[in-house]
């Protein structure tokens, strides 16, 4: 496990957050079952839309129960039992909708029962998923490998993008088309008949509007906290009260900002939003501390550790599966053990906070660089397109997309020491002195990944260009179409959490796209050798 923090430091031994932490082994069958109700309900929008009824509501509908499912924790029951006696009523009210216009034109109704539940009570919505689990497995069977892969990455491609959808309605964007393209593409995955080459062409054909979903958010979150510049996180400690805020949502961090305003209250971002520190609206905020991070990948620990409540940013995914403490949300189904917050009321968040012990001393443990400069990329990449026209670069390898807190690994500093001296180097991890080598961002930013792609795109057939995608993670493979759709024909995946990709998916990404597993540097650079010459 990688630390920042040292692992004998008195600040950093314990668990000074009452948090604790499980595994739900049923998780899996329940998004499964809300998914395929949520497939059924766009059967029939998409059939009401045939006969020029406006489905907007039930669209938004859609797009918001989408985004519940992204988050990977465990539903209260009471909770669960609401989602899907909802689910259960507008699927009914529009099949309804849709037989009675039938009936009145004359024509015959195509209805889709995947699995007829029948709800009465909660004890009945136990039995649904027990027979949902059942007949799923028995459709699955009549169904190919690539089939089974390719239902899979559809419907990866809409959770993620609803999320974004979700997150770019909080900057004011109704992205009506997009949203009808997100629905197109999670209908088809209800005609399990379609051949395979018809779902890759709706995959392939959705992948750019994935695509713009992703630069739209990326445009409004400049727009609203200005343009992206270089400089430094603080990993440190303030002595005082405190609360960490987790997740990916800068405008929830925002908004916690000015909750706190007069408080005394210091903030702490956590994970993903160490990009925070970016943006010039969140440097000059004085309730903003720093970045609080002891490891890697240890959410349980960090949680833990910290003395004070927590927030996670809506819709977000920790890499825990079940949390369970003084943490809080404004997720719209919570999961068990983790406070709701209302309407942008952080009152109960701030209570906690002033009741809890916060920070006894104050510590700084190191600074990490973030952002990046506008001028340096545009010198950066002219420089690399002069050095590939001129034959002194014959490959471009953009390697160590790894989570920002990872120190260099192994893999990384023997591909860069072995790989060709005329081969060009982007690294987003590891610093290396040789030629041919720039060392774009020690911050994970995918947004400037594909900055530099979409510049080097302009100039360069991409059939030259390699990427590593070292960091695994719930966008995974919503950003792996991303890069298909910007024409990168060279992708390598690292390995992954069977709960993300798992040995069977990440097959089937290799046989039907083309993506390849990283291996070790030597076999890797051959195969990138190898593709050279074909």
């Amino acid at each position: 496990m990688n630390k920042f923090f040292n692992n004998y430091n008195s600040l950093c031994m314990g668990a000074n957050s009452p948090a604790g932490f499980s595994f739900d082994p049923y998780f899996p069958a329940i998004k499964d079952m809300l998914v395929s109700e949520l497939r059924q309900i766009v059967y029939y929008i998409e059939k009401l839309k045939d006969f020029d009824i406006d489905m907007t509501e039930y669209t938004d509908k859609v797009i918001e129960f989408v985004s519940v499912l992204i988050v990977n924790l465990d539903f209260r029951r009471e909770s669960f039992f609401v989602i899907v006696q909802d689910l259960y009523e507008n699927k009914n009210n529009l099949q309804t909708l849709y037989s009675d216009i039938c009936i009145k034109l004359d024509i015959k109704p195509e209805i889709i029962n995947e699995d007829e539940l029948v709800l009465s009570d909660k004890e009945s919505v136990i039995k649904a998923l027990n027979e949902h689990e059942k007949n799923r497995n028995e459709r699955k069977e009549h169904l190919t490998a690539n089939k089974k892969n390719l239902y899979e990455i559809m419907i990866n491609l809409v959770l993620n993008a609803c999320n974004c959808l979700i997150e770019l309605k909080r900057y004011g964007v109704d992205f009506a088309e997009a949203k009808e393209e997100v629905l197109k593409l999670f209908n088809a995955s209800n005609f399990s008949d379609s051949t395979e080459e018809v779902w890759i062409e709706k995959i392939k054909e959705f992948s750019h509007w994935n695509y713009e979903i992703r630069k739209k958010l990326d445009e409004k979150i400049v727009e609203k906290f200005g343009p992206v510049r270089k400089t430094k996180a603080q990993f440190l400690m303030k002595k005082g009260k405190a609360i960490l805020v987790s997740g990916s949502g800068l405008m929830d961090l925002d908004k916690i900002l000015t909750a706190v305003k007069d408080t005394g209250i210091n903030v702490y971002t956590h994970h993903n939003l160490i990009c925070a520190y970016e943006y010039e609206k969140f440097n000059s905020n004085p309730n903003l501390a720093g970045h609080y991070q002891r490891t890697n990948n240890n959410f349980s620990l960090d949680f833990s550790s910290f003395p004070g409540p927590i927030y996670i940013t809506k819709n977000s995914l920790p890499k825990i599966d079940i949390i369970r403490g003084q943490i809080y949300t404004s997720a719209k189904y919570p999961a068990f053990g983790i406070g709701k917050i209302v309407n942008d009321n952080f009152s109960p968040l701030i209570d906690y906070a002033l009741k809890s012990d916060g920070f006894s001393e104050n510590e700084t443990i190191k600074t990490l660089d973030v952002g990046y400069d506008v001028n340096e990329l545009d010198f950066k990449v002219n420089e690399i397109i002069n050095k590939f026209y001129s034959n002194e670069t014959k490959k471009i390898v953009i390697i160590g997309l790894t989570d920002k807190f990872s120190s260099p690994n192994e893999y990384i500093t023997n591909f860069v020491q072995n790989a060709p001296e005329n081969w060009y180097i982007i690294s987003f991890a590891y610093d290396y002195k040789r030629e041919n080598f720039w060392f774009a961002n020690p911050y994970f930013d995918f947004s400037l990944l594909y900055k530099i792609i979409e510049k080097l795109n302009d100039e360069i057939v991409t059939e030259h260009l390699s990427v590593f995608l070292t960091d695994c993670s719930v966008n995974t493979i919503s950003h792996i179409f991303n890069l298909l759709h910007l024409n990168v024909c060279n992708i390598f995946l690292g390995p992954c959490c069977p709960n993300i990709i798992n040995p069977i998916l990440s097959n089937g990404l290799n046989k039907l796209f083309n993506i390849k597993d990283i291996t070790i540097p030597k076999t890797d650079i051959d195969t990138i050798l190898q593709e050279k010459r074909k």
